[in-house]
């Protein structure tokens, strides 16, 4: 399955956090994006330093929080991102990080719409 065949934002599971979260959900999501922005500047340093464990290391970080906050086309691409690093194919990193940091870009601007 293509990133390109899953949505940007899971609106169910966001509507449950926003439930949850209640007056948290703005604080969740700006956090959400600052340790990201940190996250991709890490992964991108692994890439420059063709360090494959610490690019897994990194997508599969982002994974985790992308896939907590109903973020499915990102998940799948740090998902890919996590198999490149761990079977050590680094040279299809850059352009799944491209991916990934489209990605990014596009869901930042529909999350800060949902706050």
């Amino acid at each position: 399955m293509s990133s390109n065949d899953l949505s940007h934002l899971d609106m169910g599971a966001l509507a449950e956090l926003r439930e949850v979260m209640e007056d948290d959900f703005q604080i969740l999501v700006e956090t959400f994006i600052g340790d990201t922005v940190e996250r991709m500047r890490a992964i991108r340093a692994t890439l420059d330093s063709n360090d494959p464990d610490a690019f897994s290391r990194g997508c599969h970080s982002v994974k985790g929080s992308a896939t907590n906050l109903g973020l499915p086309a990102l998940s799948e691409l740090c998902r890919q991102g996590e198999l490149i690093g761990k079977f050590k194919q680094m040279e299809k990193a850059r352009e799944v990080f491209d991916s990934i940091e489209q990605e990014f870009e596009v869901v930042q601007s529909l999350l800060r719409e949902q706050v």
